[in-house]
């Protein structure tokens, strides 16, 4: 059976604290155990990356309620697929107020998650420029 996998960066509210942080951990563990959901946030130099990965139903229930979220906002989608298998068992949380411990696993895949936002946002930023004048 496939698993879908969705990808994310968006910038955190410019007031967010660490109790928001809490709060955000401490609903999302519940509500994404109960979807079947899977996956990595990642907070970090005032931005939110995170990885999602569960049926496809569970993935779009949950982005319907990240995008309605106000703790954030500019959200943009760098990943979205099917894999055969999860890159992690559980959902876990890294976070400038509140470091998680990873295992080496998911310290690997966190960087991996980071930089693939970043190379996306870059090209997004190219994409989006206007030509420069003569072209």
């Amino acid at each position: 059976m496939s698993v879908y996998r969705l990808a994310y960066v968006s910038r955190p509210a410019p007031l967010l604290t660490a109790v928001d942080i809490a709060d955000i951990m401490k609903v999302a563990e519940r509500r994404n155990a109960e979807l079947g959901i899977t996956g990595l946030l990642v907070h970090d130099f005032g931005r939110f990356v995170q990885l999602l990965e569960g049926p496809l139903e569970s993935i779009e229930t949950l982005m319907r309620a990240i995008i309605l979220d106000r703790r954030h906002s500019d959200i943009r989608i760098f990943l979205q697929q099917t894999a055969e298998r999860r890159s992690l068992d559980r959902w876990v949380v890294w976070s400038d107020y509140a470091a998680s411990r990873l295992s080496d696993a998911e310290l690997h895949l966190h960087e991996d998650i980071v930089q693939a936002a970043l190379e996306s946002l870059a090209d997004l930023d190219r994409d989006r420029r206007p030509p420069s004048p003569g072209n």
